[in-house]
């Protein structure tokens, strides 16, 4: 007994000691490789490199030496995932179509939840055209989460799968997968493409307020209009209120907490000054917007804005504004202009300074034949005066905008 041990420490050295041997000194030697192979001391690495290079000699005979190695390496370890992807891939450029395709089914089967073998069974079945299984494949990688969005969405735009194949096999359930893709379209500014995943994502409710302002940005940039301003009014569904029927402008009342939409209040953030929704203070509903100006600058201000599409007449413009302690001669007041040219439209209203309660500011104004929308702002002019740092705070509400009647 006590030579057991003995023994069985010589064979592992002499096993150690011939791998290393066919590893390094008689790397080249096929024919030692497989006769100590029948005795389980394989190289498995230099058979799959064998039939790399073969693969890549191409020709018919390079194939079918590369597929002949492959099929020795899958010999070796039948459990292999990977190596039955290599056969696959092997016997399709052969063109043997259905024995590759069993290699793949059978890939699956062994690791179905694995990303790279995920991955190249959906580049095979891109290769047979099969879209379906394909997008099933590469939906299932884009489960598991962000960090394959841009290689699986760029084999999408290879692949020339039809958009709506695409959404319906290539997006697995929820918003996250849905709205990165989304993303991804509208990067590629493919107007055709982007409509109707737009169309399916609001069909399916995947989109949320910031997915709908990038789609409203991406179509106001092209001057779509119309479009754009239905986009965003079917995305408010009950939110929505008179926005488009009698009221050209939404949430002037602040009721919601605002979007960033360039339908909804869109708020830049500007050293020295702090913007907010209050609670505690408002004319009408339970809200309005806060503006405290902290003293550091002469500020020129129009960082808070609204767009409203609108047609051409007669339009009224009302808002309901408090100040607390505005300083110099240069307070706070509202813009309204021709948001491509405001050579067609530019209107100030008066310029609030001081302390006071809630006043009404209002402005009656003509919309031109060429104007398509109109940009709503609340300004601040920088001033000449010696003392001209703006400090105090504002409180604006029931901003509105409707069109008065012939």
């Amino acid at each position: 007994m006590r030579k057991l041990p003995l023994l069985f420490g010589s064979i592992l050295v002499t096993y150690g000691a011939t791998r290393i041997l066919l590893d390094t000194k008689f790397r080249d030697n096929v024919w030692l490789e497989n006769l100590t192979c029948r005795f389980f001391v394989c190289s498995d690495d230099r058979v799959t490199e064998k039939a790399d290079r073969e693969w890549t000699r191409g020709g018919a005979e390079g194939l079918g030496r590369a597929e002949r190695s492959f099929e020795e390496a899958l010999r070796r370890n039948p459990a292999s995932a990977n190596r039955w992807c290599d056969l696959g891939e092997a016997l399709l450029e052969s063109g043997e179509t259905e024995r590759a395709r069993q290699c793949f089914v059978r890939a699956l089967g062994l690791s179905v939840e694995s990303v790279p073998i995920l991955w190249r069974a959906g580049q095979f079945y891109f290769r047979l055209k099969e879209n379906k299984a394909a997008l099933q494949c590469m939906s299932r990688i884009l489960s598991r989460g962000s960090d394959h969005d841009t290689a699986v969405f760029g084999a999408y735009s290879q692949s020339g799968a039809p958009i709506l194949d695409t959404l319906n096999y290539g997006i697995p359930g929820g918003r996250r997968a849905a709205q990165s893709y989304f993303r991804y379209l509208l990067r590629l500014e493919k107007a055709a493409l982007i409509e109707e995943a737009w169309s399916w994502i609001a069909q399916r409710s995947l989109a949320d307020d910031r997915l709908a302002a990038e789609y409203v940005d991406f179509l106001l940039n092209r001057k779509n209009y119309e479009a754009a301003v239905e986009a965003w009014s079917r995305q408010l569904g009950d939110r929505k209120g008179p926005y488009r029927e009698s009221e050209f402008l939404y949430n002037g009342d602040f009721e919601f907490e605002p979007s960033g939409s360039r339908f909804d209040w869109r708020v830049i953030d500007v050293e020295g000054v702090a913007v907010a929704r209050d609670s505690a203070v408002s004319c009408s509903g339970n809200s309005s917007l806060r503006v405290r100006f902290e003293g550091k600058e002469n500020l020129s201000y129009s960082q808070i804005s609204q767009m409203a599409v609108v047609q051409p007449g007669d339009y009224l413009f009302r808002a309901q504004v408090r100040t607390e302690g505005i300083t110099t001669d240069e307070g706070v007041g509202f813009r309204i202009s021709d948001a491509e040219s405001s050579a067609r439209l530019d209107i100030r209203t008066e310029n609030l300074v001081g302390t006071s309660g809630w006043r009404k500011v209002e402005e009656r104004f003509r919309v031109p034949e060429q104007t398509r929308a109109v940009q709503i702002q609340m300004v601040r002019q920088p001033s000449w005066k010696f003392d001209n740092r703006i400090s105090g705070t504002t409180w604006i509400d029931g901003v509105s905008l409707v069109r008065l009647s012939p």
